[in-house]
C-alpha cells in the first residue's frame, strides 16, 4: 500500500490542475469582448436627440436587412392594438408564457427594472432615432448600458405589473413619446413595413408621423 501513496498524490495533483485550468477557461470566456459594431454605437449616442439638426428625421426601413430588425415576439399574435377607448399606449402581443422577447433593432439598454404598471420593463435606444419598450416580463435578461443586436433576447414573457394574462406590451417611441407601432410593423404578418418613415416635430412639440411607400 505504501507504494500506491505517491501515485494517489500524483493523481490528486493532476485532478486539481485540470480543475484550475477549467475554471480559468470559464473566466476567460466570460471576459471575451462582445462583438459590437462601433459605428452603430456612435449612431445610438447621436440618436439621443434625433432632432438635433432639424425638426424632421427619416428612417428608410426599405433598406433594412434581415440582420437589422426582428419582430419583438416571434410567432406571436396581436392581442390588443394601440389607442382605442382605453387609450392604450402600446401594442399587446402574445404567444406562450415563458417565451423570449427580442430586440426589434440594434441598440443600447437605457432602462431595465420594474416600473409601476409595466412590471419588469426594458427600454432600448436605437441608432435610427427610435426607442422601444418591452414590459410585463417575468424577468429581464439585460442590464442598463448593454449593447444589443436585433433579435437578441431581452426578457421572458410574463404578467408582472398591471396585466391579466401573460403577454408582451410593446411600445415604439420618439423622445419618450409613444406612437402606434403598427405604423412600422405589420403585426398581422409580423413583418417590417418597407417604407420611408418620417417624423416631424411641430412648433408646439407635437409629433407627426408619415410614411412614403417604396416600390
Amino acid at each position: 500500500m505504501k507504494n500506491l501513496y505517491p501515485l494517489n498524490v500524483i493523481l490528486l495533483f493532476i485532478a486539481q490542475w485540470l480543475m484550475f485550468n477549467v475554471q480559468c477557461s470559464m473566466v476567460y470566456a466570460q471576459d471575451e469582448p462582445v462583438d459590437i459594431d462601433e459605428w452603430q454605437v456612435m449612431k445610438v449616442a447621436a440618436a439621443r436627440d434625433p432632432f438635433a439638426h432639424g425638426n424632421q428625421f427619416t428612417i428608410n426601413f426599405a433598406n433594412y436587412t434581415v440582420e437589422e430588425w426582428c419582430y419583438p415576439l416571434p410567432g406571436a399574435k396581436l392581442l390588443s392594438p394601440f389607442g382605442g377607448e382605453r387609450h392604450h399606449g402600446g401594442t399587446d402581443i402574445k404567444t406562450f408564457a415563458g417565451d423570449t422577447t427580442r430586440a426589434a433593432f440594434p441598440g443600447e439598454v437605457i432602462l431595465s427594472g420594474t416600473q409601476y404598471g409595466y412590471g419588469y420593463c426594458v427600454v432600448l435606444r436605437h441608432a435610427n432615432g427610435l426607442e422601444t419598450l418591452y414590459s410585463h416580463h417575468s424577468r429581464n435578461l439585460v442590464k442598463v448600458g448593454q449593447w444589443l443586436h436585433a433579435g437578441d433576447p431581452i426578457g421572458i414573457e410574463g404578467r408582472t405589473g398591471r396585466a391579466t394574462t401573460d403577454h408582451l406590451h410593446f411600445e415604439t417611441r420618439v423622445k419618450g413619446k409613444a406612437f402606434d407601432s403598427e405604423r412600422i410593423f405589420d403585426h398581422q404578418n409580423r413583418t417590417l413595413r418597407r417604407q420611408v418613415f418620417i417624423v416631424t416635430r411641430q412648433k408646439n412639440g407635437s409629433l407627426i408621423f408619415t410614411s412614403e411607400e417604396v416600390k
